[in-house]
């Protein structure tokens, strides 16, 4: 894993994140609606990115692994074994579908 992902997951993850208009928006104290994103797992992620970069994680870590990480993209990622599409879902809670495809799940 990273070492910029070194903290623990952060928590509310779902309070944090609407879905509107079809996209997924991320809120933060800094910006309200950070986005739009067209998956949760993007949104996931730009909300993990934007935590390193204001806690000042960016700053102490390699630059190789800080470009990176910026540079990442779990949706358009393609590598079989990458190491942080694999903590970014590890540290993603649930199956996160937008809201209308859990009501419909359920029959309403």
């Amino acid at each position: 894993m990273f070492e910029i992902l070194n903290t623990a997951p952060l928590f509310d993850i779902d309070k944090r994140l609407i879905f509107k208009s079809g996209k997924w928006l991320v809120r933060t104290r800094e910006i309200p609606e950070l986005g739009p994103y067209y998956s949760r797992p993007e949104a996931i992620e730009a909300l993990y990115r934007h935590v390193a970069i204001c806690t000042g994680q960016l700053r102490t870590a390699e630059p190789g692994l800080a470009r990176e990480f910026v540079r990442h993209n779990t949706a358009e990622c393609r590598k079989s074994d990458c190491t942080l599409c694999s903590a970014l879902s590890a540290m993603t809670p649930g199956p996160g579908r937008p809201p209308s495809d859990r009501f419909s799940s359920i029959g309403h």
